[in-house]
């Protein structure tokens, strides 16, 4: 039996990988780490991910950072889950790596600058929200009009980057941006919450900002 502990914070983006473990169905430990008291920057911590960020795997002793690359191991460890499309060859596997860059290195600093701008500059984080919700603006319309005539990002079925997606769009309006008039992404903001691993997964991550709040 594969020895598997995710390090997380409940919200952050480490729910998409929370997400992924549940549909894959495999037992593993959860670790919370409470970026807000800084605990990424603890000797303990960085004894696990020496970068000093979550979310991260340990794999029977083994280190995996990353959202992107988390996501495309499980998919390989566990393929009957169905976390990524099957590809029919390197191309069609390329694509769907092109996806997990773009929402890694595109969407989600720019979601990071309008949800929190004091990460990103030592002066008025006014201007950097504002900036954030105009580099998010583009990204959320071409997801509206793209989820027009299709339920998941990829047609029928449901893959795991629809989770990443969601985590984006739904931390963007927490940091203030306006997400009403898009309809298609409303549709999909609401599969992917009825979605039985997603909801196993909120249910996980509200165990533990149990546990954060009785250890405080």
């Amino acid at each position: 039996m594969t020895d598997i502990t995710l390090y997380h914070l409940p919200g952050a983006c480490s729910r998409v990988v929370m997400t992924a473990l549940e549909q894959c169905g495999v037992d593993y430990a959860d670790h919370p780490v409470n970026l807000m008291k800084g605990e990424q920057h603890s000797p303990e911590f960085r004894r696990v991910n020496p970068r000093g960020k979550i979310p991260v795997l340990l794999v029977d002793g083994e280190l995996i950072g990353e959202n992107a690359a988390i996501q495309w191991w499980l998919d390989k460890a566990y393929p009957e889950a169905g976390l990524l499309p099957k590809s029919a060859n390197d191309w069609d596997a390329a694509q769907v790596l092109s996806d997990l860059f773009w929402i890694s290195s595109g969407w989600h600093p720019s979601v990071r600058a309008n949800m929190m701008p004091i990460r990103w500059t030592t002066g008025d984080p006014a201007p950097v929200r504002e900036r954030g919700k105009e580099l998010v603006k583009p990204l959320v319309q071409a997801f509206d009009a793209r989820m027009a005539d299709r339920p998941w990002w990829y047609g029928d079925d449901w893959s795991i980057i629809d989770v990443y997606f969601y985590w984006n769009y739904t931390t963007a309006e927490e940091g203030q941006y306006d997400l009403s008039g898009l309809d298609n992404l409303a549709a999909h903001r609401a599969r992917v919450e009825a979605w039985p691993a997603f909801q196993r997964a909120l249910a996980r991550e509200n165990a533990a900002r149990e546990r954060m709040a009785n250890a405080a």
